[in-house]
């Protein structure tokens, strides 16, 4: 991978991006709880056996970038793992402080980064898992032009978010779970962009 070019700031109309420093870690600590429905089961992690057995291999090292507005705040982070030099692909990560979501920031700024990561960077294809139930996230990447690749289902274990299934409100949630007397496991989906379909979305009138 490139470098992440030292203390180079990338500008959109009303955000910037710029290398993560160890403050921000002390200040993403403080930012408040998110508020949507199921928000615990958004991280639950990935298992990445069946990556290895196809032979994938990647680095360890995590590269990470602040998400700053207008006013200089932090307001999120991106980041890359499991950074494959050799294939030139790497998965995303992004988080946005509950102040600011809704408002097409987490959008710009992806558009930003992803104009830098399969520029400057000479990445060739971004991958990414999401859960189902998060559908604000799940639009964004759709929008930006990330595919549906597969469905992986993760064990929620007994967290207390599962109970507002039985809230008729979230009826339209429960595909996305499967229920037993001995697990419950929730739906996430593996998308993928590659750097063509990245260029074709930005030659898009209206990109």
């Amino acid at each position: 991978m490139h470098q992440q070019n030292g203390t180079q700031v990338l500008h959109g109309p009303r955000v910037a991006l710029r290398p993560w420093l160890r403050s921000d870690t002390l200040m993403q600590e403080l930012w408040p709880r998110y508020t949507e429905p199921f928000n615990s089961l958004w991280n639950i992690p990935r298992t990445s056996g069946a990556d290895e057995a196809n032979g994938r291999a990647w680095s360890n090292q995590r590269y990470a970038w602040a998400i700053d507005d207008a006013q200089r705040r932090l307001i999120g982070r991106i980041s890359l793992r499991e950074v494959d030099e050799q294939r030139r692909s790497a998965r995303l990560g992004i988080s946005l402080a509950q102040p600011y979501v809704g408002q097409g920031l987490g959008t710009e700024a992806l558009q930003v980064f992803l104009d830098h990561y399969f520029g400057a960077l000479g990445f060739e294809r971004l991958r990414l898992d999401v859960a189902a139930v998060n559908r604000r996230a799940v639009r964004c990447y759709e929008r930006l032009g990330f595919r549906y690749v597969e469905s992986e289902w993760r064990n929620a274990g007994s967290d207390p978010s599962l109970r507002l299934l039985d809230d008729p409100r979230y009826s339209a949630m429960a595909r996305h779970f499967r229920r037993s007397r001995f697990e419950n496991l929730v739906e996430f989906y593996e998308m993928e962009l590659t750097r063509a379909e990245w260029q074709t979305s930005r030659a898009r009138p209206g990109a």
